[in-house]
C-alpha cells in the first residue's frame, strides 16, 4: 500500500476509534439513565402499592377469619391496593400473581434496597425484556411485594438511538474520509508516483540483468561450440535448439519481469497444469552442465503430481534456488532438488550442505538487492535479487517460502503450494 494511503487509513482509523469511543460512552450513558429512570418510577409505584397495602390492611381482623376468608381478604386487599404488575410472595411461593408471567424460581431475585436507589433485575423472556423489583412489606407480615414491568419499548428506544448515531457517525466518517483522501492524495500523489517510477525502473533494471544471465551464457557457450568446434549433424541440431529455446525464455522473461513489477496485466502470466517431472527434467537439462562444470553433484528426487503454474515462472525459480546453492557450495559438494507431494500440499525444494546464512540476515535474504556477503557476491556476479524473484513468483502461485539454514552445514529453501 502507498505511503499517502497508509497516512489516510491511519487518520480514519483514529477518528473511527474516537468516534466509537464516545458514541458508545454516550451510549451507555444514556441506555443506563433511561433504564435506571424507569425502575426508579416503577419502584416509586412499588413503594406506595406497599404502603397503601400496609394502610388498609388490617391485621386484627385478618387474625379472627377462617383459613377461607383469610385467603379472599389477602386476594381483595392485594388487588384494590396493588394491582396489574405485581405479585405477593411469602417464602418461596406466590400468594397472588397479577403479573400475566408464570413465576418459577425467586431464588436468584436478590435484590436490596438503599434510601435513594430502587435496584432491579433484567431478564429477558422470549422476545419481551422484564423488569422485576421487589420489597417486603410490614402488612401482612412475612410477605414480599413483586413487581413485574415490561420495559420492552424502553430497549428497543435505546436501539433505535445506538442506530440513528451509527447513522450519523458513518456520515461523518464519510464526509471527513472523503476530504482527508481527497487533500492527502492532491499532495502526495506526485512526489510517490516519481518515487515509485524511479524504484520499478531500478529493480526492473536488475531483474532482468540477473534473469537473463543464465539464458546468455547458455546461448553464448552453444554459439561457440557451433563457431569453433567441429559437431555432427545430431549435436549441431541439439545445440541450435537450445539457443533457440533459450532465446524464446529470454523473451517471455522479459514480459514476466515487467508483470511483476506491475507494468503489464495479469495475461502476462500463463497459468497451465505440468507436471512435476516435466518441471524437474527442464530444469536438470538447463543446470547440469554448469554443476559439472563447478563440480557439484546435482541431485533430483520427483513425486509425479500435477500442479498450475506459469512453467516458465517456475522454471527460473528453481535455477534462482539452485543457483544460490552452487554458489554456496564447494567442489564435490551435493545440491539436492526435490519435487514431492507432502501432507497434500505441492512442495519444491532445494538443500545444499555449503556455507549456510546466519540466523540474523534469514529474514532479511529475500529483500532485492540485499546480499549475505556483499563482496563475494559481487565477485560471483551476484545482485541480491535471486530469493527476491523467487518470493516474488511464489507468490503469484500462491505459494510460500521457508529458509531453514546453519552456518557451516548448508541451507534448505522450502517452497509450498
Amino acid at each position: 500500500m502507498k505511503l499517502w494511503k497508509k497516512t489516510v487509513c491511519l487518520m480514519l482509523l483514529t477518528l473511527l476509534v474516537c468516534l466509537g469511543i464516545v458514541g458508545g460512552i454516550t451510549l451507555f450513558i444514556t441506555a443506563r439513565r433511561s433504564i435506571s429512570n424507569n425502575g426508579e418510577t416503577y419502584g416509586r409505584q412499588m413503594q406506595s402499592a406497599a404502603m397503601l397495602l400496609e394502610q388498609f390492611w388490617d391485621e386484627g381482623k385478618y387474625n379472627r377469619m377462617t383459613e377461607v376468608g383469610k385467603k379472599s381478604y389477602l386476594n381483595f386487599q392485594f388487588r384494590q391496593c396493588c394491582g396489574q404488575g405485581f405479585a405477593l410472595v411469602k417464602g418461596d411461593k406466590v400468594e397472588e400473581n397479577l403479573t400475566g408471567y408464570d413465576i418459577i424460581d425467586l431464588s436468584a431475585l436478590d435484590i436490596n434496597h438503599p434510601a435513594r436507589y430502587y435496584d432491579y433485575r433484567i431478564q429477558k423472556l422470549s422476545k419481551k425484556i422484564l423488569m422485576l423489583q421487589k420489597t417486603v412489606v410490614g402488612k401482612p407480615e412475612g410477605y414480599t411485594l413483586l413487581s413485574v414491568r415490561d420495559v420492552t419499548g424502553v430497549y428497543r428506544e435505546i436501539g433505535r438511538l445506538a442506530v440513528w448515531y451509527f447513522g450519523v457517525c458513518t456520515i461523518i466518517f464519510i464526509i471527513a474520509g472523503t476530504f482527508i483522501y481527497r487533500m492527502m492524495e492532491k499532495s502526495m500523489r506526485a512526489m510517490e508516483e516519481l518515487q515509485e517510477v524511479a524504484e520499478k525502473q531500478e529493480l526492473l533494471l536488475g531483474a532482468l540483468s540477473h534473469e537473463m544471465k543464465t539464458p546468455l551464457t547458455s546461448i553464448i557457450g552453444y554459439s561457440d561450440s557451433l563457431l569453433h568446434v567441429k559437431l555432427t549433424g545430431e549435436q549441431r541440431i541439439r545445440a541450435l535448439e537450445h539457443i533457440n529455446r533459450e532465446g524464446r525464455r529470454m523473451e517471455a522473461l522479459t514480459g514476466k519481469m515487467l508483470q511483476m513489477m506491475g507494468m503489464y496485466q495479469n495475461d502476462a502470466v500463463l497459468i497451465q497444469q505440468y507436471s512435476s517431472g516435466e518441471l524437474i527434467k527442464r530444469v536438470e537439462d538447463l543446470e547440469c552442465e554448469r554443476a559439472r562444470e563447478r563440480g557439484i553433484i546435482l541431485m533430483t528426487c520427483c513425486e509425479d503430481f500435477f500442479m498450475d503454474m506459469d512453467i516458465e515462472l517456475m522454471v527460473s525459480l528453481l535455477l534462482n534456488l539452485i543457483d544460490n546453492a552452487m554458489r554456496a557450495s564447494k567442489e564435490g559438494d551435493k545440491v539436492i532438488v526435490r519435487a514431492v507431494c507432502r501432507d497434500k500440499v505441492n512442495v519444491l525444494e532445494v538443500e545444499d550442505f555449503g556455507r549456510g546464512i546466519p540466523e540474523n540476515e534469514l529474514m532479511r535474504v529475500t529483500e532485492a538487492f540485499y546480499m549475505v556477503d556483499k563482496s563475494r557476491s559481487r565477485r560471483e556476479g551476484g545482485a541480491g535479487l535471486g530469493l527476491a524473484l523467487c518470493r516474488r513468483i511464489a507468490e503469484l502461485h500462491g505459494g510460500e517460502i521457508e529458509i531453514k539454514s546453519q552456518v557451516g552445514k548448508g541451507t534448505t529453501v522450502t517452497v509450498r503450494f
